[in-house]
């Protein structure tokens, strides 16, 4: 179900109905052989991986959704560098698409993980980074060398992609290919360095690659005007997998760590802590614009290439996408229980304060009876003894939407009647807030 927004952002304003929809892919669980053998050192040996189901982003993270939540984040306590402030967005001689529209760049590894925790919050998700063993301070500021054990690996919120996560995502169904459609590149598959799109030393919107975009005659080009275009999403519909932006893991870099790691058991890489860490790198992986298919570089767009970089540096050849754990979330994880003589009495800080029987009807402060199912606070259908079963989440409430008529409700406080809603059918309540606000 889409969701409409009103927002403003740093780069400009947002058209007045901007939709932030989640697009993730499951890949569900199975096994792979990762790397690659006779090409880079670090590659090897190929090794036999097991991976959980898991959720992955089909595009890579756009500038517009990155500041639709950094405003928001920086709002609540979150604190960015300044590169990101400031992304390349469309080279300057293309002009046939919005900047917005280019994948996020310049962006930290830092700064990375902590977009996951703010999207996830806002969301109405677990977050998955903590600053503690104990996973009780979420991590929203400043370059903490979080390690392994500071992750909820169970969350259901957004997190950038264990390296298992990312190849195996990124292979599909292709056993030992360098691609994710085969062994071969052309400039009609990615953008790369001299591929012969509008795009040679800069990005391409995101999912560009989708068989309608140019591909034109280059004196430069890497053969890319021979080809004839062709979907070049992977088996799983991940778009950008090759070329345009490198993306960010989780994991720190180890050369060797191929041949160490329990290959029996999920890797989450390396676990070095702050006082060691300071000339270690992150992984980043895919390739973006900047690299080429040649074999003197040892073929940096391949699946199985391990490019690195230190977490704190931002380029604008980098960028993300999420995954999320496949995981069941209990039904407002995040409410705190009353103590004292206010037994069964519990406060959600977006939704307020109710009552929890023994069955699973709530009487709620404000709404009165209610009968609530779903998870965490990012999909809650509840049942309204008038009005029957509708829908809402932390960032949309207090609007519900109504299956059965297809509309929004805005539910009306400080009534003597529980329970009471109000709609609009002119659709204004669609602005969500804006014109009710202002009446």
């Amino acid at each position: 179900m889409p969701l409409l927004f009103y927002a403003v952002t740093s780069i400009g304003f947002l058209p007045l109905l901007y939709a932030i929809t989640d697009d993730l892919v499951l890949i569900g669980a199975g096994s792979y052989y990762m790397g690659q053998e006779g090409i880079q050192d670090d590659e090897e040996p190929l090794h036999y991986v097991k991976v959980k189901p898991f959720e992955v982003d089909r595009f890579e993270i756009k500038i517009v959704d990155w500041f639709f939540i950094a405003n928001w984040a920086v709002k609540n306590g979150y604190t960015f560098s300044d590169s990101s402030s400031s992304p390349w967005g469309r080279p300057y001689w293309y002009f046939h698409d919005d900047k917005d529209n280019f994948p996020m760049n310049r962006v930290s590894w830092y700064d990375a993980i902590k977009w996951c925790n703010a999207k996830s919050e806002y969301m109405g998700r677990k977050p998955a980074y903590f600053t503690d063993n104990a996973k009780t301070q979420v991590y929203r500021s400043g370059e903490s060398n979080i390690r392994n054990t500071m992750v909820d690996w169970d969350s259901s919120g957004y997190r950038l992609p264990t390296e298992e996560e990312w190849e195996r995502a990124a292979r599909g169904k292709k056993h030992n290919k360098n691609y994710p459609w085969g062994s071969y590149i052309d400039g009609s598959k990615a953008n790369y360095k001299e591929s012969g799109d509008p795009f040679d030393d800069g990005s391409a919107p995101v999912g560009y690659y989708n068989s309608a975009q140019l591909v034109v005659e280059s004196k430069y080009s890497l053969n890319g005007e021979n080809e004839v275009p062709e979907d070049q999403f992977n088996d799983y519909g991940l778009y950008d997998i090759t070329g345009n932006v490198s993306e960010w893991c989780w994991d720190w870099y180890d050369e060797n760590w191929y041949s160490r790691k329990n290959i029996n058991s999920s890797s989450f890489g390396p676990n070095y802590s702050g006082s060691n860490s300071g000339d270690k790198y992150k992984i980043h992986r895919g390739g973006g614009y900047k690299d080429g298919p040649g074999m003197d570089e040892g073929k940096p767009l391949r699946i199985a290439f391990r490019h690195v970089e230190y977490p704190e540096k931002s380029r604008r050849s980098i960028g993300f996408r999420t995954v999320r754990s496949f995981v069941a979330e209990k039904l407002w994880s995040s409410s705190i229980e009353f103590s004292g003589a206010a037994i069964n009495w519990y406060f959600l800080d977006w939704f307020g304060y109710y009552y929890q029987t023994e069955t699973n009807w709530v009487f709620h402060s404000e709404l009165g009876w209610i009968y609530p199912t779903g998870e965490g606070s990012f999909n809650n259908w509840i049942y309204f003894p008038k009005t029957g079963w509708m829908w809402t989440a932390k960032f949309a409430y207090p609007f519900f939407f109504h299956d059965e008529k297809k509309s929004w409700f805005l539910s009306i406080q400080n009534k003597k009647e529980y329970g009471w809603f109000e709609s609009d059918p002119k659709g204004t309540l669609y602005l969500w807030g804006r014109e009710y606000n202002e009446r």
